[in-house]
């Protein structure tokens, strides 16, 4: 990204970022990721191309600004949590916190966005560097018969299919029960589990 996001952001670049951001989202609404282009989003935020072009490389660079906004709700609490599964859990059900706040327009999103395309393949990208991060920071606080990279990517996909259950197949689901599945799914590697037990 060409703009520094750790410098705090004047008001202009604020409303620029915030008008940039909402085009994203509406024609992501509409159509495919693969299908949006750089002069669509500014028609849509009413900006001129070269003010996109001074914050970000291309298209590709702005769904990554949308997506970091989104993981910094998503990572809200989930870095306080002690052990790898109350992360996992936290961070499921910010996950959940979110989409129902944003339910239509994941919806449409998810509907214009196929699972194998590039927006959806982010999204579990995000999921699996959390639970990486997290077996990294806690390395003591599992067994495993299979490498924690492997464990880490089963964590995150066991996420990935419960919320493509209650969300993209809107099957009733509670965070409650979505954190017994969720359990359920892992339990063969959860933690305090000895080898002999897996």
């Amino acid at each position: 990204m060409k703009y520094d996001f750790s410098k705090k952001l004047t008001i202009g670049a604020a409303r620029t970022l915030h008008s940039l951001q909402q085009a994203m989202r509406a024609l992501l609404s509409s159509k495919a990721f693969e299908e949006v282009t750089v002069g669509e989003l500014c028609e849509k935020a009413m900006l001129p191309r070269a003010t996109f072009y001074n914050y970000f490389d291309d298209k590709y660079d702005l769904l990554q600004y949308c997506l970091m906004t989104v993981r910094d709700q998503l990572d809200s609490g989930y870095r306080d949590m002690d052990n790898c599964s109350e992360r996992m859990n936290c961070l499921m059900e910010n996950c959940f916190d979110y989409l129902d706040q944003n339910i239509d327009t994941v919806q449409k999103i998810l509907r214009n966005n196929p699972a194998n395309q590039y927006l959806i393949n982010q999204v579990r990208l995000y999921l699996l560097s959390n639970m990486s991060a997290a077996f990294q920071s806690n390395p003591n606080s599992h067994q495993f018969k299979v490498p924690r990279e492997m464990a880490a990517k089963l964590y995150s996909e066991a996420i990935v299919i419960i919320l493509e259950w209650k969300y993209l197949e809107k099957r009733e689901c509670s965070k409650e029960q979505a954190k017994e599945y969720l359990r359920q799914m892992v339990s063969g590697i959860d933690e305090k589990q000895t080898v002999s037990n897996l």
